[in-house]
């Protein structure tokens, strides 16, 4: 399976639109939000990427587990609702036409929604929280 690389290549901290997998190597049945946590030249094509992007829902964000934070919407991230971040589940993946879609709601058809604020210092201290749990998890979890 390949497909067409969007570029330009999103930077950390971008919030895209996804396809997440529910299973290895499947895109997802629904487009949904993913925050970019990595980003990397693709092996076959110097001017494509890969990123590793962590799961999104803006379902029961009042329940909020190790390694998990909470964004409210706002124009500047592109969410519509609260958002939760999950970092412990995460994959690595083609920045393609297969697993990212365009924004919702952007005239430009791209998959950055938007992007988190990392002068925030609110969001700083969520995020960090977030990845201090998600390290402190045993493997597997």
């Amino acid at each position: 399976m390949s497909g067409t690389y969007w570029k330009p290549r999103p930077r950390l901290g971008d919030i895209v639109e996804c396809c997440f997998p529910q299973q290895v190597g499947v895109p997802g049945p629904k487009n949904r939000p993913a925050l970019v946590l990595q980003v990397e030249e693709a092996a076959d094509d110097a001017a494509g990427s890969v990123v590793v992007v962590a799961y999104a829902t803006s379902q029961n964000t009042t329940s909020v587990y190790p390694g998990e934070f909470v964004i409210e919407a706002s124009a500047k991230t592109g969410l519509t609702k609260a958002t939760k971040f999950d970092l412990v589940n995460y994959h690595r993946l083609p920045y393609d036409d297969i697993w990212f879609a365009p924004a919702p709601g952007k005239t430009t058809r791209y998959p950055r929604r938007g992007r988190l604020d990392l002068q925030d210092a609110l969001v700083k201290r969520k995020l960090h929280a977030a990845i201090t749990e998600a390290k402190s998890l045993p493997k597997g979890f």
